[in-house]
């Protein structure tokens, strides 16, 4: 009887925390200060392994009912936590078409801007209506150095946004390229760098690196619309 009352306890308080545990492992492991939300979401997955102490709980609670013991915050808190485990532990399957983790989509990028970014890296790319956000890391170190001593001698790399060339770019990406140390802003059909467009209808492409985290910020596929 004891030893049932102690497990159904357990159980329950593993179960209350597995969501908060579960995403915290999530972020963590997808490096969501790197990948953002694309990182949390690559390894959701990782939710669903929680599934299972729910799953005892329910059934110790059973067992705790049978007893005529105090049973229901067991099914209670499973019945909150297990959905919650299910959702958001899908988000890997449900938006795969969302988000890409194909490191070759970043070889179009090179393309288009005519210079390389670093092979050795990790990428996580949201495809979102209006553009893409692709999140890069350099995971080594020799590939770090040999890349920011390619900026170093690049005159395209500024050490600021021009105030005319930040209005243009979406909220989000100015809020977070505050952080960022070097940028080049490509204007795709006019084929200039850093130059704020006139009026007309433009493909452009933004990069922003931090040199802290090793980390870039590409924004593509992004059309702009000026009139006079």
């Amino acid at each position: 009887m004891e030893k049932k009352r102690i497990l159904g306890n357990i159980l329950f308080w593993t179960t209350l925390i597995s969501p908060i545990v579960s995403f915290s492992l999530a972020s963590m492991i997808g490096e969501a200060d790197i990948f953002g939300v694309a990182g949390i979401v690559r390894y959701s997955w990782v939710m669903l392994l929680f599934i299972p102490i729910g799953i005892l709980s329910i059934l110790i609670g059973f067992k705790l009912k049978n007893s005529t013991q105090k049973y229901k915050k067991n099914f209670i808190v499973s019945f909150i936590c297990l959905p919650l485990l299910i959702i958001f532990g899908s988000y890997r399957f449900v938006f795969n078409s969302a988000v890409s983790y194909d490191v070759n989509e970043i070889s179009i990028i090179e393309e288009k801007i005519n210079f390389e970014i670093p092979d050795d890296i990790k990428v996580a790319t949201n495809k979102l209506d209006l553009y893409n956000i692709s999140y890069i890391k350099i995971i080594s170190d020799e590939s770090k150095d040999v890349f920011e001593q390619e900026i170093e001698n690049n005159q395209l790399w500024q050490k600021e946004i021009k105030p005319e060339i930040n209005s243009l770019l979406p909220l989000d990406i100015q809020y977070e390229s505050e952080v960022f140390e070097y940028f080049v802003f490509y204007n795709i059909t006019s084929n200039a760098y850093n130059i704020s467009p006139l009026s007309g209808q433009y493909e452009c492409i933004f990069i922003a690196y931090d040199c802290d985290l090793q980390r870039l910020i590409i924004l593509s596929d992004y059309k702009i619309t000026l009139t006079e």
